[in-house]
């Protein structure tokens, strides 16, 4: 297959040595306002700011990338994450919009119009696009989520960034995980122009067998990571180890990992040493566990190194 030097580039930044994914996700902003003002009653920009900082100061150097928002902290906190670590920036504003004929329906918006642009411009490794899908929705809101897609893939191929788009599905509980393959399924189309996935995990059970690669046929051959919504770290671990066993590239995790941290936000020395106990086991324990994922390299879509053609 032919890859772009920056995509390409892109890929050998936020992987580690054996082409996987080990990546930290640090883009919360609502969630973790919410997060400490369960601590303080309420909160201010800077907590939000501190809290990031510490992490990255703890665990960036753990990782082979860094998921961030433009938002809080941004630039300033470049200076903590470690030199050798990747960088992701996300594309979009916290939560989501309503639409006012439908107000079930969820809606996806930038929080710059120019983020791609941005991002290349600022050095940034990949940009990250996250957007909210349900086969139930309005005609008009899958056609501007796809549109928003679609556009952000464009700006990306122009400036020749790696671009992950984010899947969250709502609205189809009972069928979560056909859901979620669907939905990997209509972005994998190549006038998307995605690079690699980011998707909730594929929970195994006995009406829904999967097998090695199978996923494949929905991601169209393309790199796919998971994301942890929250959940505990020994209810994660298992969840990742059987989606890297059926042909995951490995994590894109955050509060698994950090959850705990801001429970000290008025205790800055406290937030440390949590971090560099608690934070650093979940961590290590999710990299032993997505040991068995899927070089980015080793996908269906490349097909093995030697079969990658780099164009200038």
């Amino acid at each position: 297959m032919k890859i772009s030097v920056g995509k390409f580039r892109g890929f050998m930044k936020i992987s580690n040595d054996l082409g996987q994914f080990q990546m930290l996700a640090l883009d919360q902003r609502n969630s973790l306002k919410k997060m400490i003002k369960e601590q303080k009653g309420n909160f201010e920009d800077e907590d939000l700011v501190n809290v990031k900082r510490a992490i990255l100061s703890t665990l960036s150097d753990k990782v082979t990338a860094v998921l961030i928002d433009g938002e809080y902290g941004f630039p300033s906190n470049l200076k903590y994450i470690f030199h050798n670590t990747g960088i992701i920036l996300s594309a979009e504003k916290s939560g989501y919009i309503t639409d006012e004929e439908s107000t079930s329906d969820r809606l996806s918006e930038l929080y710059r119009s120019d983020v791609a642009t941005f991002a290349k411009k600022k050095g940034i490794d990949a940009v990250k696009l996250l957007i909210y899908w349900s086969d139930d929705s309005s005609q008009k809101t899958k056609s501007h989520q796809m549109k928003l897609v679609e556009e952000m893939g464009e700006i990306c191929k122009k400036e020749d960034i790696l671009y992950i788009l984010e899947i969250l599905t709502y609205g189809t509980e009972s069928h979560k995980e056909k859901a979620i393959l669907k939905a990997m399924k209509t972005f994998s189309d190549e006038k998307y122009a995605v690079d690699m996935f980011k998707v909730e995990p594929i929970v195994r059970n006995s009406g829904f067998n999967l097998k090695r690669d199978d996923v494949y046929e929905f991601s169209n051959g393309k790199p796919w990571v998971i994301l942890s919504g929250g959940m505990d770290v020994e209810e994660f671990k298992d969840i990742l180890k059987w989606n890297c066993q059926i042909g995951a590239s490995g994590f894109l995790a955050g509060r698994v990992i950090w959850k705990g941290a801001p429970k000290y936000i008025e205790t800055p020395e406290l937030m440390d040493l949590h971090l560099k106990s608690t934070g650093v086991y979940n961590l290590e324990l999710l990299k032993i566990n997505s040991s068995e994922a899927t070089p980015f390299f080793k996908t269906p879509y490349f097909n093995g190194i030697e079969n990658v053609e780099v164009l200038p």
